[in-house]
């Protein structure tokens, strides 16, 4: 499972328990406590964070829905490294795409402003992540 379906499940199991708010409530008291930021950081896939699993266990019993322990038991083997590294390069080259069309329009005017570097920043850097993953799926494949 990549980081992108965990935080689709997790903000699923969070909303199905009552949103972000009440499941740092529900866990508070546990061995699986998390604080507010934590919370919210697994429902966005730019972080990375994930939720343990006895949090996911516990909100699951809460709300009475195996959201992310069935899509565990329906979810196929893990990918291979090379399949990592063809996703990553795949992902790279869509993010680049991106980054091209925002550097493409905002040097139109042969200038760039720090708003519009301000802008493209972020995609560079995604760009720049892909491309490290990348190079670690192909040293991974066998």
């Amino acid at each position: 499972m990549n980081i992108r379906q965990h935080a689709y499940l997790a903000r699923a199991l969070q909303d199905a328990c009552g949103g972000a708010d009440r499941c740092v409530t529900l866990l508070e008291e546990t061995p699986f406590a998390m604080g507010r930021t934590a919370m919210y950081g697994c429902r966005s896939s730019e972080g990375g964070k994930t939720m343990p699993i006895g949090a996911l266990h516990l909100l699951e019993l809460e709300c009475a829905k195996p959201i992310y322990s069935q899509a565990l038991v329906n979810a196929g083997p893990a990918p291979s490294e090379a399949e990592c590294a063809i996703s990553e390069a795949c992902e790279a080259s869509e993010t680049m795409a991106r980054a091209q069309s925002m550097i493409r329009k905002a040097g139109a005017d042969g200038f760039y402003d720090e708003n519009e570097k301000r802008e493209i920043e972020p995609e560079l850097q995604r760009v720049e992540a892909h491309v490290r993953s990348i190079r670690a799926g192909m040293e991974g494949a066998k």
